[in-house]
């Protein structure tokens, strides 16, 4: 009898081991048990919105990318809001996804979604926007910020002569991105490199008068969430307040494409029989078309299809228990994030074709030729 009820509990607390083991055990590099996944890796993408085409393009290239190495992918949009967003980030975390790609619409908001996030366990690598202020950021992928900003300076110094010592002087309205998006920042701080010492010198001015006193203060001059129409309205009211007069307006600092597309309908709402140089970013398609048209100068092209290569590459190398490489940091005044960093290009009318269309970015019909 000892011996059967021996043989009884023996056959019991085998029996109790199988759930533990089911349950997760020592967790490897990938989140999963023992190191390897029991099933598809979860990952999360929180995009900010659907108004603007480049963030449609990212978040389908992204999920493609990381469901072609066989992860389940959840991809949602917060609609420009940004209590939707960390209620998106907090659920994906909860229904178990191990990586969450996010691209914030307010860097600072995010921050305590991301940390929520993290304590289930979650990595989390920021996508295009850096989140600040929280150590629970692992990784950063974009392009290099202050030389989108530098490009766009330096179409303008060239079209205007300035490197040749054209003195002007000439009238010039500078714009910023959102004062919510950390990258604004770092926009502004390349532009101004470039055209800072012709307006302290006198070449350019801005009848406006908005021109901030340092790089530090570009939020004074933000466009809230980028938009177009908000973009539209303040170039509006600038034109009817300061250039109705034919008072010639010879460029304006357009931070991305949805702010240039607005400058363009305020031009022509304007009545003028010219258009100022106009810079933008992002080569979406409508743009494209305006620069084609001789509407809109140039575009910063950022391929989001690097982008989101390199994002889903990242990822892989966490899986895989790589380290990743990201030879870049940058600092979201908590610590400083490693990151990848991607090289822009400037495109206008004399290349276009070549970057956009014939790369495959953009068909010639979206394009307008």
């Amino acid at each position: 009898m000892k011996k059967l009820i021996k043989g009884i509990a023996l056959a019991a607390a085998a029996a109790m081991i199988v759930p533990l083991a089911a349950c997760g055990g020592a967790r490897g590099s990938n989140g999963a048990a023992g190191g390897k996944s029991s099933g598809p890796v979860s990952i999360g993408i929180s995009m900010p919105e659907q108004q603007l085409e480049r963030w449609q393009i990212d978040g389908t290239n992204l999920k493609k990318q990381l469901e072609s190495y066989g992860y389940k992918v959840t991809l949602q949009y917060a609609d420009g809001k940004t209590d939707l967003q960390s209620s998106q980030i907090q659920n994906m975390a909860n229904q178990g996804a191990k990586y969450i790609v996010i691209a914030s619409i307010d860097g600072t908001a995010t921050g305590a979604a991301a940390e929520q996030a993290a304590s289930n366990g979650a990595k989390i690598i920021a996508y295009d926007r850096l989140i600040m202020n929280t150590d629970a950021v692992d990784y950063y992928t974009t392009f290099s910020l202050t030389e989108v900003g530098k490009l766009q300076g330096q179409y303008i110094e060239k079209k205007l002569g300035l490197k040749e010592g054209k003195k002007g002087p000439f009238n010039v309205e500078l714009m910023s991105g959102s004062p919510t998006d950390n990258n604004a920042k770092y926009y502004y701080e390349g532009a101004w490199s470039v055209l800072g010492p012709y307006f302290k010198s006198g070449v350019l001015q801005s009848k406006s008068g908005k021109v901030p006193k340092s790089p530090a203060d570009y939020q004074s001059i933000g466009i809230d969430n980028w938009d177009r129409q908000k973009g539209q309205a303040e170039m509006e009211n600038r034109i009817n307040s300061f250039y109705n007069n034919g008072t010639k307006l010879d460029a304006v600092l357009a931070p991305n494409d949805a702010i240039a597309l607005g400058t363009v309908n305020a031009v022509e709402g304007a009545g003028w029989n010219y258009y100022p140089v106009i810079t933008g970013q992002d080569a979406e398609k409508a743009n494209v078309r305006a620069i084609f048209q001789g509407k809109q100068s140039m575009t910063v092209y950022k391929d989001t299809r690097k982008l989101a290569k390199t994002t889903a590459l990242l990822i892989k190398d966490l899986v895989d228990g790589k380290k990743p490489k990201a030879k870049d940091t940058f600092d979201n005044g908590k610590k400083k994030v490693p990151s990848s960093l991607l090289t822009p290009i400037s495109v206008d009318k004399d290349n276009a074709k070549q970057e956009l269309v014939d790369s495959g970015y953009i068909s010639a019909k979206d394009a307008g030729i």
